[in-house]
């Protein structure tokens, strides 16, 4: 092959060659503005592609002022993306933020639902602390008052339920702690509170019984026959009630002490 062939055969390669690097400028990504992160973050939303979504979106809020129109909507679709990424203290702040701000815009019924499930999913096991709990209570309970006769509000309050039994297993199991070591008034402090303050869960009848032991074990007859009488009364189908039916009654305070009084009968 003669030089004069082979240079037309790697002419239009070098050709290629020489112009790749300008179609590489012509091609680069313009920078990203504001107006195009809320059209794509907008679109990831819709797509569920929640993560990209709030990277996009926030970029937008951050750029813009509270009077712009779309904030409400902006809001809503970056707390729920934050749901969706497990980000649930973000999620909820976001929320807040729309709640607070636009209290007459239509998108507050699905962020206080939202702000309900944010703080329901960061409840943790009853072995922990409950302060979330104790938030998301408060929250999905305003919503079922405000929105009582929805669907979400069912939902609501099964979660409310939930909640509550979990909140009085930790004070029961507080209760237990000190019962076991021997802190008897403290242990009757939380069963108390647990009996007097979730008397719609199954811990209350299992906190009667356990004051109960727990008077006797400090020789409290008489506030032990109230707790017995109580459970009794108002938890009469409980397993508790049942046990404590089944077993002999204990002999009352001044019938004990006339017979530790009494001298022994002498022997024939």
């Amino acid at each position: 092959m003669t030089r004069t062939r082979l240079g037309r055969r790697l002419a239009p390669a070098l050709m290629a060659a020489l112009f790749l690097p300008a179609c590489a400028v012509f091609k680069k990504e313009l920078p990203l503005t504001p107006e195009m992160a809320y059209v794509r973050g907008m679109a990831a939303y819709q797509a569920h592609r929640y993560p990209r979504a709030a990277e996009l979106i926030k970029r937008w809020v951050d750029a813009n002022s509270a009077g712009d129109a779309r904030m409400p909507q902006a809001l809503l679709a970056l707390g729920i993306s934050h749901i969706h990424t497990g980000e649930y203290l973000t999620s909820a702040s976001e929320l807040l933020r729309l709640i607070t701000d636009y209290p007459q815009q239509a998108e507050q019924q699905e962020a206080r639902y939202r702000l309900c499930e944010a703080y329901h999913n960061l409840s943790p096991r009853a072995q922990l602390d409950q302060q979330y709990t104790e938030t998301a209570i408060t929250y999905c309970e305003s919503f079922a008052q405000y929105y009582g006769a929805t669907a979400q509000a069912d939902t609501v309050r099964t979660w409310v339920k939930e909640m509550r039994d979990k909140m009085a297993y930790k004070s029961y199991l507080n209760g237990m702690f000190y019962y076991r070591r021997g802190a008897y008034d403290a242990a009757a402090i939380y069963f108390h509170d647990t009996a007097n303050g979730f008397p719609d869960t199954p811990w209350a009848p299992a906190s009667l019984a356990r004051l109960v032991e727990t008077y006797g074990r400090i020789n409290y007859r008489e506030e032990a026959d109230e707790a017995r009488q109580r459970l009794l009364r108002d938890f009469p189908q409980s397993a508790e009630a049942r046990a404590l039916s089944a077993a002999p009654a204990p002999a009352p305070a001044d019938s004990a002490a006339r017979t530790a009084a009494s001298p022994a009968a002498p022997t024939p």
